[in-house]
Parts: C-alpha cells; sequence; structure tokens
C-alpha cells in the first residue's frame, strides 16, 4: 500500500466509529425534552433516597463508634487512675523506705567529733645558694694591695 491509500482508509476508519458512536448517544437520548427532564427527575428522586439511607447508615455509624469511644476512654481513665494511685503509693513507699535506712545510719554512726583544724604552716624559704669564691689572681693578693 501506497501512504496516501494507508491515510484514506485510516480517515474512513475514524470517521465510521465516530458516526458509531452518535448513532449510540442519539439512541440512549429521549426524543423529546420532556421525555428528557422525566428521566432526569426519576434519577434525581432516586439518588436522593439512596443518599438519605447512606447518611441514616453513616449517622448511626457514627454514633456507635462515638460510644465505643467513649466506654473506652472512661476504662482507661479508670485504670489510669489505679495505675497512678498505684504508682504513688509505691513512690511513697520507696521513699519512705530511703528515709528510714538514712535514719537507722545516722543514729548507728552518732555525731562525729569534730577536730580542729589549724592553718597549715607557711613552707620554710630554700636556703641561699652558696657563693662561688672569687678567682685567684695571678699576683698573689687582692686587689688594691701592694705587694
Amino acid at each position: 500500500m501506497t501512504a496516501r491509500k494507508r491515510k484514506a482508509k485510516a480517515r474512513s476508519t475514524v470517521k465510521t466509529r465516530a458516526k458509531k458512536a452518535v448513532a449510540r448517544v442519539q439512541h440512549e437520548l429521549p426524543a423529546s425534552l420532556a421525555e428528557f427532564q422525566r428521566r432526569v427527575r426519576k434519577r434525581l428522586n432516586e439518588l436522593e433516597r439512596e443518599l438519605e439511607r447512606v447518611e441514616a447508615r453513616g449517622r448511626r455509624e457514627i454514633s456507635r463508634l462515638l460510644r465505643e469511644g467513649s466506654h473506652q476512654l472512661g476504662r482507661l481513665e479508670a485504670q489510669g487512675e489505679r495505675r497512678w494511685r498505684k504508682l504513688t503509693t509505691q513512690a511513697r513507699r520507696d521513699a519512705l523506705r530511703v528515709l528510714r535506712k538514712l535514719e537507722k545510719r545516722i543514729e548507728k554512726t552518732g555525731p562525729t567529733p569534730r577536730v580542729a583544724r589549724t592553718a597549715p604552716k607557711p613552707a620554710a624559704p630554700p636556703p641561699p645558694a652558696p657563693r662561688p669564691a672569687p678567682p685567684e689572681l695571678p699576683f698573689g693578693g687582692p686587689p688594691g694591695q701592694g705587694s
């Protein structure tokens, strides 16, 4: 096939499909506007009734879930109070136990005698370094003395 024949065949296929689609839509549409209005009103009424049923079902479900949540919250609060009291009771018992041990320890040792502390003595300064001896002169005596 040449390119022209392929293009012509493709165009005719598209036209055929479009005609069939239009024929289906026209077959589904009512013949008059009054018939179309009647169909639309009927379908809207059905949808409204269905919506009411769905809404009622949804409201029932929501109220049931709220009740369940409220009951569960009440149970958790009751358990929480019991746990809180138990924890605080246990904490108080632990604190009392530690205080009693501390008191017993203090009673056993008694008061410790206080020893007076004196200020530390300052360290003695290091002894001075010895002086080196003066060098001996070749002439025998200290300078300034004639020999």
